[in-house]
Formats: structure tokens, C-alpha cells, sequence
């Protein structure tokens, strides 16, 4: 039987299959289905006609985001503070930032080559603030608990921020009235985890923490949050290192100097010039030994040597004894203030953090406050949010000759409270630890409240 074609792809003994085309041969061309009805690649059912209409009806805009203190806290802020006879009639509420302010955490090691895929860093060294426990004394005492509530709110990761403050109350964190991390700061997924590469000296590629990743603390949030503690801008001071981290709220922050690893080397030098005492004594045992004589004159130069460095660490530039970082001692000194004013907010606003002449010379039942010769800010609240120029009155100036370039409202307004208010650096001396008048007042009254209260002084550096 002679066979019709060639090559039948789908190939019949009987002869019987229809004439089919090689499907891989260059002159294939498909069977044409005039029948055959189009029907779209995707066959999921279509939404209704007015779905999109319904969609924008029921999704509510995303709200833009603050950037600017409301015109209600601007308004507040303007409102004069007036003292308060009961601290216990109007209870404050202190907002505590951990790393930099209350401690200082060692940088990120190096990751192990051979550290398990997916298994957690260890956690970072964590150095405390000099006069850190007796600050925490201060805070958590029964008498200061009758007008003061303290939570913490650390940008820092859940179990880091655990770690911090089990470093710094140690095993009292239970008295405080929260305990915020970073996921209490409504960012997305990559500012939460924000981090960069770093290549180290081996080539090896580490991951660590975005320090310039900017975040803000909005007090209202903790405001709603514990709304049974009935607290608001009258009553609230955030301690935090970050310049811009409320600025929101600015005049319930009260900004530090940040705990670096630069302030940490001057306390261990303070501590060893201490200890220069202990270090003649041991050496006068050594020098007066008469046994193992050889290996004893070698210990002898080694603690000479030791104290003579000791002894000149310890003395700054100017010839002066060097002393621990001061500024825990300065905080208790201003609570020890706000908790007898009825507005925080208006008393920062009005300079009170800068503004101590005199005060030495008054009883401290009298808080420190806006001096009789500050003139108040305007009570109209107009925008831009910072007062006019013209509202407040300027410190007598230098001669012409001598004068600096003219400062902005706003660096005025710095220059006056003590308090950073742009995204930018401050003006030299602007804040209100960088006058040196007003930090001493506030380190000297610090140490009369501690002591009135029985709490010892003690600087708590080891290392």
C-alpha cells in the first residue's frame, strides 16, 4: 500500500489517519478552528462596574504626616507655669531614654564566620552613666513615687532594650510604669530594621545599626496609651540625647549630652586617679619587702609608673582635678523644680532651664524660674509655631565692633530656653548643659535633694 505522505506524525498501520503536518516541520501551519471562540487568558470572574467607585468610598486617605507641633501644644506652651504649693496634687510623668542617655552600649563585634545561619548576635557590653544607680534610687524612692511616674521608650529592638534596662534598674523595672522599645514608633519594615554594610579589614561584609536613621517620639502617643494617668504637655519631660527626637513637643524634651564612648574614657580616668591612694600603699608593701628582691623592684617601677600616669590623667588642661560626667546629678536637680511647677511646657518654653540668676541665693522652695526682667512670649499662638523675635526680650549685647552674626528667630529662641528646635546643629552654647552656670546650679541642687533624702552619691563606674 502506497503510502500518502512521507511522514505521518501520528502514524496508522491501515492507512486510515487524516494527511497531518509534522508540527516541527518549517512549513507547519496550525488548523484553523473557525469555531473557535476567543476567550481571555485570565478567566477569574471580573469585579462589578461601580467596584472602584465603592472601593474609594469605603478606603479612607492616609492622613499626612506631623511634622510641626499642633496649634493645642503651641498654645499650652505659652501658658505661664505657676507654682504648685502639693507636688503630690499634679504627678509628673519622666520619659527615659536608654542608650546615650542612660547608658552606653560597646559597638557591634564582628559576626563569626562559623555562627549558626539564622542564630541571634549576643548582646552588646552595656556601660552605665556615672551616678546612674543612685539616680534610679532617686526616681524609684517611695517618696518620689508619690508624685512621679517613670517608663522608658528606647528606639532600640525589644530584647536590646530589655537588656539596657536590666543593666540599669536591675531587677526594680517592675516599678515602672512602662517599658516602650522600637516597635512603638510606627515605622515600616525597613526604617525598624534599617542597617547598612560594613566591610571589615578581613573582607568580610557585617550588618550594624543605622544610627542615622531618624526617629521621632510622639508624646501623644504615651499620653493615650496611659490615659489613667491623666498626663499631657503640663506634666511631661521626655530625657533623651537625640536633639530632633520630639520635636513634636519640643518643650518637653529635655535634651544631654550623649553618653559617647569619648565621655566613658574620661570617667575611667577619673576613676583610676582615685585610686592612686591604694596604688602608694601597695607600693610602699612592695618597696619595703625584702623577699623575691629582683622580681619586687620590678613591680615597683610598674606601679610608680602606674601612679604617676594616673596622677596626671587625672588632672584636665586647666590644671584642675577632673570630675565624673555630672549630668544625672543635673536631672535630679530639675525634677526636683518642675515637680513644683503645674506646667513643664510653659516653663521651658519661658527659659527656666537657662535662666538661674540669683537663684543660688533663693531657698529652694522658691523653684527656679523665668527671671522678673524675661519678658513672657506672646499669647497668641500665630503661625510660623516659634513667637516673633519682637516677643522676647534679648540679654544686653557687645559692642558693635564685636558683635556675631545675627541669630534667627529660632536660634534666638535656642539661645533663651536652652532647648534645640531646628534640624540642624545648635548654635555653640545654646544648650542648656552647655552654660556653665545653669548645669552646676542644676548638679548642686541635684545633690541637696539627694541628700535630704538620705540617698547616697555614688558613681557606679567599674571597668
Amino acid at each position: 500500500m502506497t503510502r500518502k505522505f512521507d511522514y505521518d506524525y501520528n502514524y496508522d498501520p491501515e492507512g486510515t489517519s487524516e494527511v497531518k503536518q509534522d508540527p516541527y516541520a518549517d512549513d507547519y501551519v496550525a488548523d484553523e478552528h473557525p469555531n473557535h471562540e476567543d476567550r481571555p487568558l485570565n478567566n477569574a470572574p471580573q469585579p462589578p462596574k461601580d467596584w472602584n467607585r465603592e472601593r474609594s468610598r469605603t478606603r479612607s486617605p492616609t492622613p499626612p504626616k506631623q511634622t510641626e507641633p499642633s496649634p493645642e501644644y503651641l498654645s499650652i506652651s505659652l501658658q505661664p507655669s505657676t507654682p504648685v504649693t502639693d507636688s503630690k496634687s499634679q504627678r509628673k510623668l519622666l520619659i527615659l531614654d536608654l542608650n546615650g542617655t542612660l547608658v552606653l552600649r560597646s559597638p557591634h563585634t564582628r559576626k563569626n564566620a562559623y555562627q549558626l545561619q539564622g542564630a541571634s548576635r549576643p548582646l552588646r557590653a552595656v556601660h552605665r552613666r556615672p551616678y546612674l544607680l543612685t539616680f534610679v534610687d532617686y526616681l524609684l524612692d517611695p517618696r518620689t513615687r508619690e508624685w512621679l511616674d517613670t517608663m522608658v521608650w528606647s528606639s532600640a529592638q525589644p530584647h536590646s532594650v530589655d537588656d539596657m534596662v536590666n543593666h540599669s534598674f536591675e531587677g526594680r523595672k517592675g516599678e515602672l510604669v512602662a517599658i516602650w522599645a522600637r516597635d512603638t514608633l510606627g515605622l515600616n519594615q525597613a526604617a525598624y530594621s534599617a542597617c547598612f554594610l560594613r566591610s571589615t579589614v578581613e573582607g568580610i561584609l557585617t550588618f550594624s545599626e543605622d544610627r542615622k536613621t531618624q526617629t521621632t517620639k510622639d508624646l501623644a502617643k504615651p499620653w493615650k496609651a496611659l490615659s489613667h494617668l491623666n498626663h499631657s504637655a503640663k506634666s511631661t519631660l521626655l530625657l533623651d540625647d537625640s536633639p530632633l527626637k520630639a520635636h513634636l513637643q519640643p518643650w518637653n524634651h529635655l535634651c544631654i549630652k550623649e553618653y559617647v564612648s569619648e565621655i566613658r574614657k574620661h570617667d575611667l580616668k577619673v576613676k583610676e586617679g582615685e585610686s592612686v591612694q591604694e596604688l602608694q600603699d601597695r607600693l610602699h608593701e612592695e618597696d619595703s619587702s625584702s623577699t623575691k628582691r629582683k622580681r619586687s623592684e620590678k613591680k615597683v617601677k610598674q606601679l610608680a609608673e602606674r601612679i604617676a600616669k594616673a596622677t596626671a590623667d587625672a588632672v584636665g588642661d586647666d590644671g584642675k582635678p577632673l570630675e565624673y560626667d555630672q549630668t544625672l546629678l543635673a536631672i535630679v536637680g530639675v525634677l526636683d523644680a518642675v515637680k513644683h511647677e503645674d506646667n513643664i511646657a510653659g516653663w521651658m518654653r519661658s527659659g527656666g532651664l537657662v535662666d538661674v540668676d540669683g537663684a543660688y541665693g533663693r531657698s529652694r522652695s522658691e523653684t527656679p524660674g523665668p527671671s522678673r526682667k524675661r519678658g513672657r512670649p506672646s499669647d497668641e499662638v500665630v503661625p510660623p509655631p516659634l513667637p516673633d523675635s519682637d516677643a522676647l526680650s534679648s540679654p544686653p549685647r557687645p559692642p558693635p565692633s564685636s558683635l556675631p552674626p545675627p541669630l534667627s528667630d529660632v536660634e534666638q529662641l535656642e539661645e533663651e530656653t536652652g532647648i534645640p528646635l531646628e534640624d540642624k546643629s545648635p548654635p555653640p552654647h545654646s544648650l542648656w548643659f552647655e552654660h556653665p552656670d545653669a548645669f552646676q546650679y542644676w548638679v548642686k541642687r541635684g545633690r541637696t535633694a539627694l541628700d535630704e533624702l538620705g540617698i547616697e552619691v555614688y558613681h557606679g563606674i567599674s571597668g
